[in-house]
């Protein structure tokens, strides 16, 4: 596998298709000729340029008037070497093969194997196909991302404007019922703040993660952030009472916070 470790995934595919494409081939061609063709048939014809090594003479043959052929064995045959003439051309192994044509069985068992190679084929072709329109769809998507992330350079002056506007909404969560529930519920209403400016929550992000990057966003003061945090996780974790003082205290790090974002928004 190292040998391919530096091609590209698509090459990859292509070559293992291909690869099992030519296998196939060649099974399905052993399976047409036989078994016994492929190990023991005659081989290729030979070639006009070729030597006979062989160190014998030929016996003479003569060709009857119907067309058959007559091996002459001539008087000195005990005095020469000579050789007998081979018993078998390649065009008698054709017209072997054109006069006993295989089984039904075993055309059967081709076709099928060939219709299989056929869809093992197109089905790599068709996936190929696809991963690279998924690859290239990607891409884009990547290119389309980096710039939207380039022209959304208003998000921060959104969100602080979110902030500032939500202020009643925020602070009568805050002032509303239990001490402890009214200070997890105004600083959930983060969320809510950041949603309207267009600046989703992560699917990784946590409550106080999300809140925080929305008001680092923001550029608010970083002191009333922080106490702020802790308040929300003293209310939200702790076990011991929650009361009007950190309420109040609360109130107050919200007006600082959007006291830092008043210009902006």
């Amino acid at each position: 596998m190292r040998a391919f470790g530096e091609w590209p995934p698509a090459a990859r595919a292509v070559a293992a298709v291909t690869a099992s494409s030519l296998f196939m081939v060649l099974v399905a061609w052993a399976t047409l000729i036989g078994p016994d063709q492929v190990f023991t048939g005659p081989g290729p014809r030979p070639g006009p340029g070729s030597v006979r090594t062989e160190s014998c003479i030929p016996l003479p043959v003569e060709t009857n008037a119907d067309g058959t052929t007559t091996v002459v064995i001539p008087d000195d045959a005990g005095e020469r070497d000579y050789c007998d003439p081979p018993q078998q051309g390649v065009q008698d192994y054709r017209d072997f093969v054109e006069q006993n044509p295989p089984p039904l069985w075993v055309r059967v068992l081709v076709t099928a194997f060939l219709i299989a190679l056929l869809a093992v084929v197109g089905g790599g072709v068709l996936w190929l196909v696809v991963a690279l329109v998924r690859t290239t769809l990607s891409r884009r998507g990547e290119s389309e991302r980096v710039d939207v992330g380039f022209t959304v350079l208003d998000e921060p002056d959104r969100v602080a404007a979110e902030v500032v506007g939500d202020a009643d909404e925020q602070d009568a969560l805050l002032r509303d019922g239990d001490a402890r529930n009214a200070i997890v519920a105004a600083w959930h209403r983060f969320e809510v703040q950041g949603e309207r400016a267009g600046v989703p929550r992560h699917a990784s992000e946590t409550s106080s993660e999300y809140a925080l990057r929305i008001l680092d966003l923001a550029d608010a003061d970083t002191g009333p952030v922080a106490r702020l945090a802790e308040l929300y996780r003293e209310a939200r974790f702790s076990d011991h009472a929650i009361t009007e003082e950190h309420r109040t205290e609360a109130l107050e790090m919200l007006a600082a916070i959007r006291h830092s974002l008043g210009v902006r928004a």
